[in-house]
Formats: structure tokens, C-alpha cells, sequence
């Protein structure tokens, strides 16, 4: 892990994060994807994987047994109610499930009582900025009253679809998300969605005496063109200088905020 993050992040001050095999959470693994993913690219350690679904995780259990995957053990659990656990972990990911929490501060409070001093932590989170498509298309469903039925998200595409004067629904309409019906229900129709913006989330790194690493990104662009903009942060962590950066680009976390913080030691 601490090989990986420092070709990850090579201006990071990762002084005394261990070289040794680590013990990994992955909280909210879903049908195994993610977990399988990690004890992949760390084959070395073990992985602790948990989803309050037990289809879930009896599809990620299957799956990791016709890999042979051997360093993945699953269990079913709420990650509010993790904090009753003895174990503490090296390493704990936890994308996509936080803002789907009532109280995701709440949620990553816990989740960092797990993580041993000097541990590292994988955040994802959406954008307030980049996901205003989304807010939107809820606004739109809300006022339509379509149902999260097969039935019902057919008929919300089509009404989508009839609406190309809307740029923010034709926005959602480009996604491939939109055409299958199990991702437009994550996409737009799930229950509860919380969004975040960089201050707040730095507030909350704050609360919890962590150290922001740096974001994760899916192409080089980005990066570059912060450089450009904020030639002075090396190391690209400052937040503020992020939120700037995001308030003129307003899609550059359209596919979450990705990022690893760091318990003090």
C-alpha cells in the first residue's frame, strides 16, 4: 500500500506509513467488484470486505470463489454499527456509500475510529457543483411522481428524452447510465443522496484530525491544468485553492470526489 500511494501521489509526506502487508476495510463492498479489485493490487494483504446486503454479498462471495481469491472475508454488517468492532485496519475504502448515509459525517466518524494512527483512508464523495444534472432530474421525477418501478423509470426516460430544451436533462440523457434500468435507479432515483462541496469537506477533515493526501483522478488533464492555475501547491492539496479551481470548472469531479486522507499518527 505504501508503494502504491507513493507512485500515487510522489510530493505526498508519507513518512512511517509501513512497507509490510496491510489490513484492509472496504465498507459498503456491493457484489464484490471493489474488494475483489483490492485484494487484487494487494495481494499480499487481507481484506475485510462488509455490505448490509446479503444478496450482495453472497453474489461477491461467488465471485470471489470462481477467482480463487483467498485474502477476502465478508461479513454483513451496518457501517454505523462498526464502531463495535475490536479489529483496527491499515487501510479503509469506502466510495460511493457515505453520501448515500442519513448522516455521512456520522458514518466517517466511525469509520476513522477503525483506522490504526498512521493509517491511511480512501474517500468518495459527490459533488455538489458537478452533479447539479442529477439534482435536476430528481427535481423532475419528484414533480412527475415516477415510481422507482421498471415501468416507472421507462416512462421518466421518455419524459427526459421529450425535454432536449432542458440542458440539464439532456445532460442526464448522455450518460450511459440513463439506458440501463439498474443504473438510472442509482443514478437518479435513489432514496437518499447527499452531496458535498470542497469546504465542507474539508471541515470535516478537519473535525477528524486528518491529513488530506491528495485526489485521485481519472485522466492527467486535470492535474495539469491545476498546475497551471496554482503553480505554488507542489503537492496539490490545498483545498481551497481546489474549491477555486471547481467553482470555474464546475464538472471536474463529475464522476465523485476521489481522494485518501491520513489519521495522525
Amino acid at each position: 500500500v505504501a508503494g502504491f500511494l507513493r507512485g500515487l501521489f510522489p510530493a505526498a509526506d508519507l513518512a512511517g506509513l509501513p512497507d509490510a502487508p496491510a489490513r484492509i476495510l472496504v465498507a459498503g463492498c456491493g457484489t464484490g467488484r471493489h474488494p475483489i479489485g483490492t485484494a487484487q493490487r494487494f495481494p499480499d494483504s487481507s481484506v475485510l470486505a462488509v455490505d448490509l446486503s446479503l444478496t450482495s454479498l453472497a453474489y461477491a462471495l461467488r465471485k470471489t470463489r470462481e477467482l480463487g481469491i483467498a485474502n477476502i472475508e465478508y461479513r454483513q454488517a451496518d457501517i454505523l454499527a462498526l464502531g463495535s468492532l475490536a479489529e483496527r485496519f491499515d487501510v479503509v475504502d469506502c466510495t460511493g456509500v457515505l453520501h448515500h448515509l442519513e448522516a455521512p459525517a456520522a458514518g466517517w466518524r466511525i469509520l476513522c475510529s477503525l483506522l490504526r494512527p498512521g493509517g491511511v483512508m480512501r474517500i468518495g464523495l459527490y459533488s455538489e457543483r458537478a452533479r447539479r444534472h442529477v439534482v435536476r432530474a430528481r427535481e423532475f421525477i419528484a414533480a412527475g411522481g415516477f415510481p422507482p418501478t421498471p415501468e416507472g423509470i421507462r416512462a421518466c426516460r421518455a419524459a427526459i428524452l421529450a425535454r432536449q430544451d432542458d440542458a440539464l436533462l439532456a445532460r442526464v440523457a448522455r450518460g450511459e447510465d440513463f439506458y440501463s434500468l439498474s443504473a438510472c435507479r442509482d443514478l437518479i432515483f435513489h432514496v437518499q443522496e447527499q452531496r458535498f462541496t470542497l469546504p465542507q469537506i474539508a471541515g470535516l477533515i478537519a473535525d477528524l484530525h486528518l491529513q488530506f493526501v491528495g485526489f485521485e483522478w481519472p485522466d492527467a488533464g486535470t492535474a495539469a491544468r491545476y498546475r497551471a492555475s496554482f503553480p505554488e501547491d507542489r503537492a496539490l492539496t490545498d483545498l481551497d485553492n481546489w474549491h477555486r479551481f471547481e467553482t470555474k470548472r464546475p464538472d471536474t469531479f463529475v464522476l465523485m470526489y476521489q481522494f485518501w486522507v491520513r489519521k495522525r499518527a
